[in-house]
């Protein structure tokens, strides 16, 4: 008992360290999984455990805790050149550009079909950089077209969370975190997919009969637009594509839409574009691969025995097994998926999940409904997110404010989403 109150007291000290924001997630994690290994070590050590504490610490934790989710790592830099080559090809502003010139002169149309496009762009491109790019092109458009600043946040935040729902490399971090197969994770990225999608529009229609009578002097946006091939502008489908209907694995599938991409667009300076995209696609997920890192570590720690011995049962005790039992409790327990909370799987959901997949409390696809459905809280509504704290600046408008925005949508979809999992799924079924 004593054992256990020890570790869930390690594990609140870096919670509150994380949601306060005193210490960043890149250096918590490792320093919660090492405080939590040392410290379970030497209470199943003491208690006549065979395991060494030198092994557990140094091999298990450090070793092969920071090479755990290589496969995870690797899908996120393929896709940050995918990224890097939509950006600087200027098929992102193309395709934005494009939705503007067509999508008339009503407001809730061209908004509805910005946030669709931006969606699309945010299959391929991902970082706060791309962010900045889109937002400085999409929001004074919907801004200069009557809608509120705060109403094409939220839109915004909405639309990036929906594309990262189909961007391969979250794809790839489900498979290798929870060793689900791709096509198990394909299925629940196609159903939260579309559940997400329809909190967007449920989203932007209750919001857009608020918005009828607003007003906001015009604002223009300089879009500066290559002259691109057609062909081109599909460049952020193709691994979408190739995974979804042709099973093609992730890292082949990356590397098809960055050639695609380059060799549609800039034949003749294919090598230096090819480059400066690789280069600059590492630099732009190097504190990414730093918090997987960390992620690795936590699970491995978890995951290890002197950890599951005293954390498995006192999860036990709390986690339902009943499929509404399991609805209502993630449910009811969603927002703590905020702030890098326990149901945060890029921040302690991954010790959470560790010791769950680790004591076989849930099925792996359950925990993979479960922290997908709590993880959009996170996506859209979390205000320490760096795409939210950027769009409340270019709104003027608090993170708070935008978390009471889109927080019920979210709310709703994560209802949904665990309802399908358990009772059109079989999510709590053992495999």
């Amino acid at each position: 008992m004593l054992s256990g109150l020890l570790l869930t007291f390690i594990f609140l000290v870096f919670a509150y360290l994380m949601m306060t924001r005193k210490m960043p997630a890149l250096l918590a994690l490792p320093a919660m999984a090492l405080s939590v290994g040392a410290a379970a070590g030497i209470m199943y050590k003491c208690s006549g455990g065979s395991l060494s504490l030198r092994h557990f610490i140094f091999d298990t934790i450090l070793t092969q805790g920071s090479v755990k989710l290589s496969q995870a790592i690797m899908f996120t830099v393929f896709g940050s050149i995918l990224s890097q080559v939509v950006m600087r090809s200027g098929i992102a502003a193309r395709l934005i550009g494009l939705t503007a010139e067509y999508a008339g002169q009503h407001k809730l149309r061209l908004a509805f079909m910005l946030a669709l496009m931006t969606a699309v762009c945010f299959t391929s491109v991902t970082g706060l950089g791309a962010v900045i790019m889109i937002g400085t092109l999409v929001m004074p458009i919907l801004i200069g077209s009557g809608l509120s600043a705060s109403f094409s946040a939220g839109l915004m935040l909405f639309a990036i969370a929906l594309g990262g729902i189909f961007n391969p490399a979250i794809l790839g971090f489900y498979t290798d975190v929870l060793q689900l197969s791709q096509t198990v994770v394909k299925q629940y990225v196609i159903y939260y997919g579309s559940f997400l999608g329809l909190a967007a529009l449920a989203y932007l229609i209750v919001g857009g009969l608020k918005e009828r009578n607003t007003f906001n002097w015009a604002e223009t946006s300089e879009i500066k637009q290559k002259k691109l091939p057609a062909i081109s502008l599909v460049t952020p489908l193709i691994p979408i594509l190739l995974i979804m209907f042709f099973n093609v694995p992730i890292i082949p599938a990356f590397i098809a839409g960055i050639l695609w991409g380059l060799l549609s667009t800039n034949l003749k300076g294919f090598i230096n574009e090819l480059s400066a995209a690789v280069l600059e696609g590492i630099k732009d997920v190097a504190p990414v691969l730093g918090l997987f890192v960390g992620l690795g570590m936590c699970l491995n720690a978890m995951m290890a025995e002197p950890v599951k011995a005293v954390m498995a049962p006192m999860l036990e005790a709390v986690l339902p097994t009943s499929p509404w039992g399991f609805v209502f409790f993630f449910l009811i327990l969603a927002p703590l998926a905020l702030y890098r909370g326990p149901l945060n799987m890029y921040g302690l959901g991954a010790g959470v999940a560790g010791i769950i997949m680790s004591g076989s409390l849930l099925a792996p696809t359950a925990v993979m409904a479960a922290f997908f459905s709590v993880g959009q809280m996170q996506g859209v509504c979390d205000p320490t997110n760096t795409h939210n704290v950027w769009l409340g600046q270019f709104a003027k408008v608090s993170t708070s404010k935008l978390l009471a925005d889109t927080v019920p949508y979210v709310w709703g979809f994560v209802a949904v989403s665990l309802i399908w999992a358990v009772f059109f799924n079989g999510a709590l079924q053992m495999p």
